[in-house]
């Protein structure tokens, strides 16, 4: 029997096709992949209202007060740069609260930390021992990269707890 020879050339459209179909493969990742998020929050598209939409949510974190002033709650606070987000269509301040006693006043509000102001309409009231999720009316964040606190006091000073917090962004 004779052995026939396989030129090299032969190979070639076979190589060409397999290198068409990666880079079609690769195109596709690519497109596929969004836009990267602001640290610590969340991007969904509402596709209620409209495709253009976007719901943000950045988290401010937990912690506990037992004072009757108002307080920060450590570690409950974020940067938030306005810039970044385009132009809001609405934005509202979100807690969770929860007093182990259940028999006292809790409020809670956000707290513009760089110009030192209370964050207008943000200022929330419980009464009873909850857990409950409290949304503030419409509120208003400065302009730039300013750093938001959540503040709390309480009417006897016993321990209340700040299960969650956390700013919901609605862009146009």
């Amino acid at each position: 029997m004779k052995s026939k020879k396989i030129s090299p050339l032969s190979h070639i459209p076979l190589l060409v096709f397999l290198l068409v179909i990666v880079l079609i493969v690769l195109v596709l990742l690519l497109f596929q992949q969004t836009k990267p998020n602001v640290l610590g929050t969340t991007d969904t598209t509402t596709s209620s209202v409209s495709a253009t939409n976007k719901e943000l949510y950045v988290p401010l974190g937990t912690g506990t007060n037992t004072t009757t002033d108002w307080t920060d709650v450590k570690g409950a606070a974020a940067y938030i740069d306005t810039r970044l987000y385009g132009k809001f269509k609405k934005v509202t301040f979100e807690a969770s609260l929860s007093v182990p006693s259940g028999s006292q006043t809790v409020y809670v509000r956000l707290f513009n930390a760089t110009d030192k102001h209370p964050v207008w309409y943000s200022e929330m009231t419980m009464s009873g021992a909850g857990p409950e999720l409290f949304i503030s009316s419409g509120v208003t964040l400065d302009s730039g990269n300013k750093l938001y606190q959540v503040q709390m006091k309480s009417q006897l000073g016993a321990t209340t707890n700040l299960l969650q917090a956390r700013v919901h962004i609605v862009t146009f």
